[in-house]
């Protein structure tokens, strides 16, 4: 179905009509006129200006119209979209959508191109102004090109993000990833052509694309490399949105036609979890090319390399967390299976938990980070099994978790969740600070891994000898794991006792059916 024959589509353009959309076009084009009239101005008077050429003054007045289409079509966008669901769920009118003759997908395409109407007309306005200035400035019509498709394809990407997101929760997410952006970016900073999180965003590519002069020392202006290979970043990064955005276009129809169903199958979640890990660990391969933490590849020196593996490390939990959120199942549906299928024990549970899941991604990302160091695993075996047994331990306590929090507080889960992971996660490292001392902070269950990773750098000479690893301070980190591995154990105790509670009520209510 078209989108000129879509209801959904039809219905949010006319909603977005009546709201007015002439304003939002003015202020796009008063903000891109007066970019315009300073690039008008630099032309008629060069000398009011520090620009060395026309090159360099169109592309930083069209720099600052690129930042700004970000701002509307990605920023806005993806709030316009989330802010719009959540509504019309909350008003009944998702629901009452649903039960049209339309197909799930249909709906999905209705909201996500017809609600950011009003932003993606101020894109458009932006990116005429855009090429009139690339124009002026001299600059090349495949460089606007390339840039308004980047813009184009991350607004496409994160408008879908945002129609899961408003499938999913029940308010608005427009401050949510506002707040992941100024949270997460700032670390990427560090090494921009190595850290995935950069390829979402249209800022690596753009920046790349940028660059006059080709500087080794400038990450900004340096290939991305995948395994070794050179490869082109904004192809990369459209790519990823590419591949990314199949996995959440599946969910978000799987999540429309059922909206008690969990929007990623879990073999789903296991493939979306190994792509991004293994195309991190990729992007991070060329500093080691194995041999982690001996050899760091000399044209990469500049790199603050004591800080890269530990962020992997921290990023992978919190991806890990992310999928098992969204992929574990309702307790609610294993009970109806479990009142259909007969079954009244915690073996046929296992399968259809959250902790198969952790089991799995704690194998993928044990690989992963397996290819840093396998040249040098006689060295740092140690510091290996501590980050692997930190990943295992923490996949399960938050799969054993947040099942026990469905199951017990229900509605109130996500906020005992958050109280959980609060406790776990971040009260040990305000105590450490409060009480200056580094011990607090190291009963975390983010330490073991990531302090493991970090204290491989405190000398990088080859060697068993040379190479200082703090065999006592690992033996520390690998008591701490196991401790860890008893909180473990304690979460598994209350998974199981809620899950027999359960089992027990749908034994009883079986003879009932």
């Amino acid at each position: 179905m078209s989108l000129n024959q879509n209801p959904i589509f039809l219905t949010q353009k006319r909603l977005v009509h009546r709201s007015g959309v002439l304003a939002a076009i003015l202020i796009a084009a008063l903000i891109g006129l007066s970019l315009l009239s300073g690039l008008i101005a630099y032309l008629a008077d060069p000398r009011g200006f520090d620009f060395r050429s026309p090159q360099e003054a169109g592309k930083m007045f069209y720099g600052w119209v690129i930042g700004v289409e970000i701002l509307v079509l990605v920023i806005g966008g993806f709030s316009r979209i989330s802010s719009t669901l959540a509504n019309e769920r909350k008003a009944g009118l998702w629901d009452s959508n649903r039960l049209t003759p339309l197909k799930p997908l249909d709906l999905v395409s209705g909201y996500w191109f017809g609600s950011p109407l009003r932003e993606f007309y101020m894109g458009v306005v932006l990116a005429v102004i855009g090429l009139v200035i690339v124009l002026l400035g001299r600059l090349s019509f495949t460089f606007w090109l390339e840039t308004q498709i980047l813009v184009a394809s991350t607004a496409l990407f994160f408008g879908l993000l945002g129609v899961l997101m408003g499938l999913t929760f029940t308010r608005p997410q427009g401050l949510l990833i506002l707040l992941v952006i100024f949270i997460v970016y700032p670390f990427s900073f560090i090494a921009p052509s190595r850290m995935l999180f950069n390829f979402f965003l249209p800022i690596y590519g753009i920046a790349h694309l940028f660059q006059d002069s080709v500087d080794p020392d400038d990450d900004w202006n340096r290939t991305p490399e995948l395994f070794g290979l050179h490869l082109d970043p904004v192809l990369l990064s459209i790519s990823l949105q590419l591949i990314i955005g199949i996995f959440l276009w599946r969910a978000a129809g799987r999540k429309t036609s059922n909206p008690f169903q969990s929007p990623l199958l879990r073999r789903e979640a296991v493939v979306l979890f190994g792509i991004l890990v293994f195309i991190q660990h990729g992007l991070l391969w060329g500093l080691w090319r194995g041999q982690f933490p001996i050899l760091v590849h000399s044209q990469n020196k500049f790199y603050d390399s004591e800080s890269m593996l530990p962020m992997v490390q921290g990023g992978t939990m919190l991806l890990g967390l992310v999928v098992l959120a969204f992929a574990s199942p309702q307790p609610e549906r294993v009970r109806v299976e479990s009142l259909r299928l007969g079954f009244k024990n915690l073996g046929a549970i296992f399968p259809r938990s959250a902790v198969w899941l952790a089991l799995v991604l704690t194998t993928v990302a044990a690989v992963a980070l397996l290819m840093q160091c396998f040249l040098s695993i006689a060295y740092t075996w140690k510091a290996y099994v501590a980050a692997a047994g930190n990943l295992l331990e923490f996949f399960l306590i938050i799969s054993f978790l947040l099942e026990y929090c469905r199951l017990r507080f229900r509605r109130r889960a996500l906020g005992f969740m958050a109280l959980w992971l609060f406790v776990l996660c971040i009260l040990p490292f305000i105590l450490g600070g409060v009480f200056t001392t580094s011990a607090l902070g190291d009963m975390s269950l983010l330490s073991p891994g990531i302090k493991a990773l970090a204290e491989q750098f405190t000398n990088n000479t080859p060697g068993p000898h040379g190479l200082d690893l703090h065999v006592a301070d690992e033996n520390v980190l690998l008591g701490m794991v196991g401790a860890h591995f008893c909180i473990a154990f304690l979460c598994f105790l209350l998974w199981r006792r809620e899950w027999m509670r359960l089992l027990s009520k749908t034994s009883s209510a079986a003879p009932a059916q």
